[in-house]
């Protein structure tokens, strides 16, 4: 299995994705499963000659010649979700930062993403995402398949008009040196609790109280793999403010379904940003 990450060239793209990555495979007995966990990012998946199963916290991808082109999108989920890839593999991966997506797409994203995983249709309609489809996996040249992405991305972007009031929240729901209060947050923009909670969903998928813990999960993992002077995992607790050791503990097990040396213990790093835990690969 061969994965290469790139990043946005394209200004405002830059704004709202984190990067793209690729996975190619070209061995019809190509097999890998591994756990992907929670994140406060939406990743969108388009495959070429692919097909798909999702079951609950499961999904599968697999080649199928007959289908040529395959688009899912990652909804939001607070346990890890078990993915089962196999056969010869050509997908592109765009993850999004929060409320990236949104940019996108018409309709809320609590609409196009009910689910952890489903077919992603909202540009099925676009007149030109069939020839961008065409010329993308005709080309194999990962830079210059990210121009055509970036291209075609451009002709479907419409600002969100919300997008600055979620971005105040995000940034207020992130900052844990502060670790404001979820309804002091919603004091400070004049919103009452329920229509906050309600407001937030409907753009995010998930409501501030689980993207918030989250976020802290994200940002201690991050830490973990960022700073050599992280190493011991009171240390990296205690940089994302979780409460107490044991509160720790039981987040990571929510997350992971380990505790916290053990899934820190085997997780796979592919790129510089892509963390999984593998069950079974023969990359």
């Amino acid at each position: 299995m061969h994965v290469e990450a790139l990043y946005p060239v394209h200004p405002v793209l830059k704004q709202y994705i984190e990067y793209y990555y690729f996975v190619q495979t070209d061995d019809p007995n190509f097999e890998a499963i591994y756990y992907a966990y929670p994140h406060t990012f939406n990743s969108l998946n388009i495959h070429k000659c692919a097909d798909y199963e999702i079951h609950d916290h499961f999904k599968k991808e697999f080649e199928n010649p007959k289908k040529p082109y395959l688009s899912l999108v990652q909804g939001r989920y607070n346990i890890p979700i078990l993915v089962h890839l196999s056969g010869k593999l050509d997908k592109l991966t765009i993850v999004f930062r929060p409320l990236g997506i949104n940019q996108f797409i018409r309709k809320p994203f609590d609409a196009v993403a009910p689910h952890p995983f489903q077919v992603f249709r909202e540009w099925d309609a676009a007149s030109g995402y069939p020839d961008f489809l065409t010329h993308f996996y005709a080309t194999s040249d990962n830079v210059k398949r990210i121009d055509l992405l970036e291209a075609f991305l451009m002709t479907q972007y419409r600002p969100l008009p919300e997008n600055e009031l979620l971005q105040e929240i995000i940034e207020e729901l992130t900052d844990f040196d502060r670790d404001e209060k979820i309804s002091a947050i919603a004091k400070n923009h004049f919103i009452e609790d329920r229509t906050f909670t309600r407001f937030f969903t409907k753009h995010l998928g998930l409501s501030p109280v689980s993207f918030k813990k989250i976020a802290r999960f994200r940002h201690s993992l991050k830490d973990k793999f960022s700073y050599s002077r992280l190493m011991n995992l009171t240390q990296v607790g205690y940089q994302s403010n979780f409460y107490d050791q044991s509160y720790f503990v039981r987040v990571y097990k929510q997350m992971t379904n380990e505790n916290p040396s053990s899934f820190l213990g085997h997780i796979n790093k592919l790129t510089d940003r892509l963390f999984f835990r593998f069950v079974k690969d023969n990359i």
